[in-house]
């Protein structure tokens, strides 16, 4: 087979009609199916499972080829392809567009609460991310969910200045992350307790070294452990007040005691040693310490869970180290959105596993968030947001965005995505720039112009043609009929014979 031959026929299968109905099946049962997947499992992990996918693209890729094909099969055009060709011209424009949205786009969380300011806006794809003292800071975006690593599959990222890696050891799509305190020699102190009532036990830990588990509240009662100068200050201290609260109290001798506060006035308090417990004036309710360390150091126990359907619920966590020509670090497992300091080489590297983050070139402030609920139910019917944007270069503006309101700015657009509840409330954002908007909004246009062209204006044009010519052959036939009529010589027939005869 020739290369002319060969090339007609691929130009002609590409052209064909069944090629068209093929793809353009396979496109809507993809679309469905990824809507399908979307609502089950979330926005995140239908884009990292279908729309930002190589065969995806192809697909898109396939389609354009298609119509460029048969749109250059009927070259040159005649007057009446003209809405044919300008359908098939927005549908290549819109497709264009598509793609640069796609791959040159952007999507996006930004969270505030109320009176925050921020210009950063969360992508939804996941990074590990490496900061050094003195260097720049590594960012590796990573799809360990589609490609996890594992024991003989390490993934490795050469850190900037060649000298230190960092190795991906393993992956778990869904972990349980618990915090353990061991002994040590100096350190915080730290209090493991039972909360313990008829309905429900709770254990955990108490420790002075982060503000968040310093105090932890369960709702109708709250624990906390706080340390003081002196066994005088201890006996003088004030006892919690505001609600209900068991309050321990840490002496430099490494004595414990306790204060117990309600909403009607303080409560009972003393010593306590591990092992015993301290029974509470409200629901029947007793805190038993199960463990006292005066100096504790932290760790945090990771375990695999089963994974939940949607990914936005998911707590995938990664095993990391670092190598370099004098060593290797410890392996650290580092959970979704948190980070682990890793010694190496005399230095500290701290790595994250977050999503990265990128700047918007203005500053969005949340002035007021509002939430309406059903009547009789805590569902909210809507939620709203008022938020001022300090633009360096447009000025200073305030806008309303709502459920079915977005904000367009600059080529930005801000969703009211979902929101938590809270003193002060938060509002999170869907935050997404399409590049290519422009050319799927000409495309669009082109498609009605050429649609409305084949269906209404080209069967309007013709049924004009088709009157003029019925009225120019009539015209003919008139001037024919009324013109006079003219005599006809006789045909010449068969020769006659002679007068007289031969």
């Amino acid at each position: 087979m020739s290369l002319r031959r060969l090339f007609d026929r691929v130009y002609a299968a590409l052209a064909s009609l069944r090629l068209a109905v093929t793809v353009m099946s396979g496109l809507g049962l993809t679309c469905l199916l990824a809507t399908l997947y979307e609502s089950k499992h979330g926005t995140a992990a239908v884009q990292r499972e279908v729309y930002q996918t190589g065969w995806f693209a192809g697909i898109l890729t396939l389609l354009g080829l298609n119509i460029f094909c048969a749109m250059m099969k009927r070259y040159p055009w005649k007057p009446h392809h003209t809405g044919f060709v300008t359908a098939h011209i927005g549908i290549l424009t819109l497709l264009v567009g598509s793609l640069v949205s796609l791959h040159f786009g952007m999507d996006g969380n930004m969270a505030l609460f109320e009176g925050e300011t921020t210009d950063r806006v969360a992508l939804l794809h996941r990074a590990l991310q490496v900061s050094t003292p003195g260097r720049e800071a590594g960012v590796f975006p990573v799809a360990f969910e589609k490609r996890p690593p594992g024991p003989g599959r390490e993934q490795r990222f050469e850190l900037p200045g060649g000298d230190l890696t960092l190795v991906a050891e393993d992956f778990l799509p869904h972990v349980e992350v618990k915090d353990e305190y061991a002994p040590a020699s100096q350190g915080a102190p730290a209090l493991r307790f039972l909360l313990d009532n008829p309905f429900v036990k709770q254990d955990g830990w108490l420790s002075t070294s982060d503000p968040s588990t310093a105090r932890i509240s369960f709702g109708p009662a709250a624990l906390s452990l706080r340390t003081v100068g002196s066994e005088a200050e201890a006996r003088a201290a004030a006892p919690p007040t505001g609600g209900n609260e068991v309050a321990f109290l840490v002496t430099p001798s490494g004595a414990l005691a306790y204060l117990i506060g309600t909403r009607t006035g303080p409560g009972p308090r003393g010593e306590v040693a591990p092992g015993q417990a301290v029974e509470t004036p409200w629901m029947g309710m007793k805190v038993v310490v199960r463990a006292f360390l005066p100096h504790a150091a932290r760790r945090r126990i990771v375990t695999p869970a089963p994974v939940p359907a949607r990914d936005e619920r998911q707590q995938p966590a990664v095993k990391v180290h670092l190598e370099g020509p004098s060593g290797r670090s410890p392996a650290e497992w580092i959970p979704w959105t948190e980070s682990r300091i890793l010694p190496v080489a005399g230095r500290e590297a701290r790595v994250a596993y977050r999503a990265p983050e990128v700047a918007v070139p203005f500053q969005v402030s949340l002035l007021k968030f509002n939430s309406d609920k059903y009547p009789g139910s805590s569902m909210a019917a809507t939620y709203e947001s008022w938020v001022r944007v300090d633009d360096p270069e447009r000025g200073v503006s305030e806008h309303h965005i709502s459920m079915n309101h977005p904000l367009h700015y600059r080529g930005y657009i801000f969703f009211q995505s979902s929101f938590v509840e809270g003193e002060p409330m938060m509002s999170i954002f869907s935050v997404a720039r399409s590049p290519g908007l422009p050319l799927v909004y000409t495309g669009t246009t082109l498609i009605a112009c050429g649609v409305i062209w084949m269906f209404y204006l080209k069967p309007h044009l013709a049924r004009r043609q088709a009157a003029r010519a019925l009225l120019a052959h009539r015209e003919r036939e008139s001037r024919h009929e009324a013109a006079p009529s003219r005599p006809v010589p006789p045909r010449a027939g068969p020769a006659q014979a002679a007068p007289g005869g031969a």
